[in-house]
């Protein structure tokens, strides 16, 4: 999850409260910065924990491929990531975990409100469906289920914009320097 866009990475580091690096698809990083986050936070905590979107750092990992579909075949961002840091790590005796949830994140089991919430989904969309709409789904804007035209909802990827406060207040939870906050890239770029 995160192959184009880092907001399951970015909202996950936010809630977490214990992330010192996020790194998503829509920040390029250089890994010297990432190198010296690490021991800078290690040097102040003995520990660090990273979260990982899955298309984040392409520019390391690159396969060049192409799958059967057309789509890029992306390289493994989280092992080349945890192989760079135990090489880094080795010779002050330290050493990475690394955990590939994979599907566990969407194999959590449901509490009432996510019971309750789709219950009023599936209501809708049956209801919406017997009225004879098409071309539309329903959704919860401001808490009252509505129905949305399909076109807007899947008219393109939605991406994190490194300036929003969303990234940015990541950033800040994280303890991320300015190097890999993805603004110096847009300064660079002319867009701050």
């Amino acid at each position: 999850m995160g192959r184009d866009s880092g907001f399951v990475a970015m909202h996950a580091a936010t809630a977490a409260d214990v992330v010192d690096l996020c790194m998503i698809p829509e920040v390029k990083v250089e890994m010297k910065d990432v190198l010296a986050h690490v021991d800078r936070t290690l040097a102040q905590k003995g520990y660090m924990v990273i979260a990982v979107a899955e298309g984040a750092g392409q520019e390391h990992v690159s396969t060049g491929e192409k799958d059967a579909t057309g789509h890029t075949v992306y390289g493994d961002i989280g092992v080349f990531l945890r192989d760079t840091l135990n090489k880094h790590l080795k010779p002050s005796g330290g050493r990475t975990f690394y955990i590939d949830p994979s599907y566990i994140i969407r194999s959590v089991p449901i509490n009432p409100n996510d019971h309750i919430y789709c219950v009023r989904l599936a209501n809708d969309a049956v209801h919406t469906a017997m009225r004879g709409y098409t071309g539309v789904c329903v959704g919860a804007m401001h808490n009252v289920i509505s129905m949305l035209p399909c076109r807007l909802i899947a008219g393109g990827k939605k991406k994190v914009r490194p300036h929003s406060s969303s990234w940015q207040g990541c950033v800040q939870i994280c303890g991320m320097p300015r190097s890999l906050s993805g603004l110096e890239t847009c300064a660079r770029s002319g867009y701050a």
